[in-house]
């Protein structure tokens, strides 16, 4: 495992975080993955290494946690406890993919995680905030415009939803949210100052809603 490249995503994430767009927020279009349109307001606030996200909309009303890289904020939201997100940056030089994540209860607290494998089925070495390590593995299908996600680690099982995703500097990002049941979903936001155009997936949906907010 090649602790120096986890440490320079880290170091990314932290600069991108004091770029963070803390505050209120207003949703200025939005469309459910079937056409309807919806509306409302979120709030993002900085914890820890990350950001909470408290949506109000005429939709139903959600909580989240996001991670910042290049310019974008990854979140992963839920009706219930138990969510989170994770964010991998893909390798091609160590065929590597290497991530970072958290999960609610963990006050904004961040793990590692290191993927190998191919065609959807990866072998994955993981690292928990408090230092404790993980093995376990990842399957991926395809499903429209995303991907389900399943993850096996200590005879528990992890159920996500997520989609591939360019980086301007290069490179390409796989963002999984997860949590129990189908209550969960994944939002990109490629943040401009003080506008920002979304894209969100339901676990188990195969197409992508819209969320673009202003304040």
């Amino acid at each position: 495992m090649k602790f120096s490249s986890f440490f320079a995503l880290l170091s990314l994430l932290a600069a991108q975080n004091l770029l963070a767009q803390d505050g209120n927020w207003r949703i200025e279009k939005a469309q459910l993955p079937d056409g309807k349109s919806y509306d409302g307001t979120l709030t993002i606030s900085r914890i820890g290494q990350s950001f909470s996200v408290d949506w109000k909309t005429t939709a139903g009303n959600y909580r989240g946690l996001g991670l910042m890289a290049d310019g974008k904020l990854f979140v992963g939201y839920g009706l219930n406890g138990g969510y989170g997100i994770v964010v991998y940056k893909m390798n091609t030089a160590s065929q590597r993919i290497e991530g970072i994540w958290t999960a609610s209860g963990l006050d904004g607290a961040t793990g590692t995680e290191s993927l190998t494998g191919r065609d959807g089925n990866y072998d994955l070495v993981g690292t928990n905030p408090d230092g404790r390590p993980y093995r376990g593995k990842l399957t991926l299908q395809k499903t429209g415009d995303t991907f389900q996600a399943q993850w096996q680690v200590a005879n528990q099982v992890y159920n996500g939803v997520g989609f591939m995703t360019r980086s301007p500097g290069g490179g390409d990002y796989l963002v999984i949210a997860y949590g129990p049941g189908q209550a969960f979903g994944v939002v990109e936001y490629v943040m401009a100052g003080n506008k920002a155009s979304g894209r969100w997936a339901m676990g188990g949906g195969s197409q992508f809603g819209i969320e673009n907010i202003t304040r």
